[in-house]
């Protein structure tokens, strides 16, 4: 049986490779994007009960992608949570308004990260969440 999956769209090399590195400390197997162009058509293609997605990706925002998954998907669409180090004054609006579930401030330490995924991939909360 596969482990559950978590997707994690980020361009920056070290960040997704770091988080791949983590996730093998829990009970789910993880996939990578570099950019959010290829998301909806992973999220159709392997489910994941997860998407960690940074929202300054190059071509689509990491908001737009996020907006198109849940469009796609709708009620099958799987929690995303926001990875960022912005701090805009509007950031949790937005973001809740592009049906985010939850926001990871970067840098994050090993267990803030670890708890945003158990979380995420819980499923159930429908309050948005800060980590």
């Amino acid at each position: 049986m596969e482990k559950p999956c978590v997707l994690v769209v980020d361009d920056n090399k070290t960040n997704r490779d770091l988080y791949m590195d983590l996730l093998e400390m829990t009970p789910f197997g993880g996939i990578a994007l570099d950019d959010g162009m290829r998301a909806v058509e992973m999220v159709h293609k392997y489910r994941p009960g997860l998407v960690l997605m940074d929202i300054n990706l190059p071509g689509r925002s990491g908001m737009d992608v996020a907006s198109d998954i849940i469009t796609a998907l709708g009620d099958d669409a799987p929690p995303i949570l926001a990875l960022t180090a912005s701090a805009l004054p509007d950031l949790i609006e937005r973001l809740q308004a592009h049906g985010f579930a939850g926001l990871v401030s970067k840098p994050c330490g090993v267990s803030t990260f670890l708890e945003a995924v158990s979380w995420g991939m819980k499923g159930t909360s429908t309050d948005f969440k800060l980590f």
